[in-house]
């Protein structure tokens, strides 16, 4: 049986340049995080083989729109020799060396029809897996350090996610949901941070951190070929700009540190700043002036990646850019190219392939689109295996080995996600085992079982009196972790039904709507072994602000188990309610008052109109 309103059948209108809310007050626990252990799990569960599908063997150097050859009888290589005599000494000599040194010649030939005005010769380069070892993307090593730290400061016992397995080292999930997810965790729990404390920490993790699988300074795992391509162009008076997805406030000092490239000339995501006033002591003889800083908010400004990529350079730097380069990984850099080569000047396009797995890694794109752009514009494909005579400034030996999975990308997040997760929990299942056996509860109630959302629910007897209801949430447990658990927490209770509201953080660990289906399978398979004849109710996962960007997959997964309720015989003694329009306001997006200053669990307002739409549905079931 399952129970909708009208309001739940059209999902909500997204807002694609809105970032969801979070609120300041974010409460971390106090784990240790073993940060090696983690990011070699991290590695393994990445995709690392090598493309199938590539482009030609060489890059394409005829013209093209946008793209002049060199003028007649000039020798672009030659030009360029006559200066120095190799400034690619660790390029291998080839169709893609000889592109970049062509493409310089041509547009610094004076007199020629090609020459480009020193104004408007703009380079700009993406940076995670372009100029740096992107495995792991070092930005999300600092965010990893930061959650640490802040963690020492607030010991409070949290367990949410993603903060709970973040600080448990393992960080494949925020890869698997991509950088948005990653902004929007960082952001959250650097908010209240100033802007020049933030890019201090940046330095100090700059000067100390090191890569987990090489071992070395992260400054040591930047590419020397693209090191010398940066001083090749700079040495021809290019301003050269850094595009990255990552955050400004990371990039900015590593920028400036590794390329020698200003702050001024970075181009990132941004976090929503707020200018404050700080009375820290520096006010002299009374004098009413404090300190202004710049202070990080908890929302996200600026996703720079994909489309947004050619906006912010238009922004920031009002000439399209005649060189672009970006890297085999994600699609992120696609349109910043096209855009690039969209140009009346001359201009070149690279697209950096990692195809080395001794030297460096060796991993491929779920899509393919970024090869697939390539081959169809025409773009230069750096490959790194055979283009480049060295990787790194010296050889790096690997600390860690980095297996190679055999799954393609597009399975490796369900598969990872599939696998049982451990119990972390015993303690809080302990507890409540204690107590059912000092107090036994009275037989024939409803339990609510679930995470923080119904343990959070301190309304929940006055919300359902007369039903005898039970609460029994662990905060930041997953379903698949209550499902095992389930017959602990519920079997010495007899209750005539148990409400399961869960799936929210399994959805937010990377699990696919097939995997929470099974998943409640199996709990409803475990609770019947001792209680035949409980019935049970599956609570829609419930949408908020923190989570609004995973709204599509935790409604498939609401659709996966609702259709499985509706397989079953009409005596199944299964239920599937909806309750999310109580959360939701009258443009279908969340509700602000019904949500804690968090803006992911129900406050007592939101609590009340679930209420009000689960009890009547409960009390006509139970009849």
């Amino acid at each position: 049986m399952t129970l909708q309103t009208d309001h739940d059948r059209s999902k909500p209108h997204r807002r694609p340049d809105d970032a969801p809310q979070s609120g300041s007050g974010i409460i971390l626990p106090a784990v240790g995080l073993a940060t090696l252990t983690a990011i070699v799990i991290w590695l393994v569960n990445s995709p690392s083989q090598v493309p199938q599908a590539r482009p030609p063997a060489g890059p394409t150097t005829a013209a093209r729109p946008g793209q002049q050859s060199s003028p007649a009888g000039v020798s672009a290589a030659g030009s360029l020799s006559a200066v120095q005599a190799d400034p690619l000494p660790s390029w291998n000599d080839g169709p893609t060396k000889q592109a970049i040194l062509d493409f310089v010649a041509t547009v610094t030939q004076q007199g020629s029809n090609t020459f480009v005005p020193v104004p408007e010769r703009v380079a700009v380069f993406d940076h995670d897996g372009t100029l740096v070892c992107e495995k792991p993307i070092v930005h999300g090593m600092f965010l990893l350090e930061q959650v640490r730290k802040r963690a020492e400061r607030q010991p409070e016992l949290a367990d949410e996610e993603p903060f709970a397995t973040l600080l448990t080292g393992d960080i494949d999930f925020i890869r698997r949901l991509g950088k948005k997810y990653l902004l929007d965790v960082t952001f959250t729990t650097l908010s209240g941070v100033t802007e020049e404390k933030l890019e201090a920490e940046t330095q100090k993790f700059l000067a100390t951190a090191k890569h987990p699988v090489f071992d070395v300074p992260f400054a040591d795992v930047t590419y020397q070929p693209m090191q010398e391509l940066l001083a090749l162009l700079r040495s021809h008076d290019f301003s050269i700009w850094i595009c990255s997805g990552s955050g400004a406030h990371f990039m900015r000092p590593a920028a400036e540190a590794w390329y020698g490239i200003s702050p001024d000339h970075v181009i990132a995501s941004q976090a929503v700043m707020e200018m404050r006033e700080i009375d820290d002591g520096s006010a002299v003889d009374g004098s009413p002036n404090r300190r202004l800083d710049m202070v990080v908010m908890p929302q996200l400004h600026v996703l720079n990646d994909e489309e947004r990529k050619p906006v912010s350079i238009a922004e920031h730097i009002g000439r399209r850019p005649i060189f672009a380069a970006g890297n085999v990984g994600s699609t992120g850099d696609i349109e910043m190219l096209r855009w690039s080569q969209s140009g009346s000047r001359p201009n070149l396009q690279l697209l950096v392939l990692h195809d080395d797995a001794e030297r460096e890694m060796a991993y491929e794109e779920a899509s393919n689109d970024s090869l697939e752009a390539a081959q169809k514009y025409g773009w230069n494909v750096v490959r790194m295996a055979t283009d480049w005579k060295q990787v790194f400034s010296q050889s790096l030996e690997k600390k860690v080995a980095v297996p190679v999975t055999p799954s393609a990308p597009s399975e490796a997040p369900a598969a990872a996600a599939a696998m049982p997760p451990p119990v972390h929990w015993e303690t809080e299942f302990a507890a409540f085992e204690q107590a059912d056996s000092e107090q036994p509860p009275t037989p024939g109630g409803v339990i609510f079982l679930g995470s923080s959302n119904i343990r959070l629910w301190n309304t929940l007897a006055e919300d359902f009196a007369g039903l005898n209801p039970l609460n029994r949430g662990v905060g930041g447990s997953l379903l698949s972790e209550l499902a095992a658990a389930a017959p602990r927490l519920v079997t010495a209770t007899r209750p005539a039904a148990v409400v399961v509201s869960a799936g929210g953080n399994d959805i937010a660990a990377g699990a696919t709507a097939a995997d929470v289906r099974d998943v409640f399978v199996r709990l409803v398979e475990n609770l019947r072994q001792d209680l035949p004849d409980v019935r049970i109710v599956f609570l829609a996962i419930s949408p908020s602000f923190q989570r609004w960007e995973q709204r599509d997959r935790q409604q498939a997964a609401n659709d996966a188990v609702r259709e499985y309720v509706a397989s079953q015989d009409e005596n199944s003694g299964l239920l599937y309610i909806n309750d999310s329009a109580a959360l939701l306001g009258p443009d279908g997006q969340p509700a602000v008052e019904c949500f804690l200053d968090d803006r992911l669990h129900p406050s007592t307002i939101g609590n009340s109109r679930r209420a009000a739409i689960i009890r009547p549905a409960l009390e006509d079931w139970l009849q």
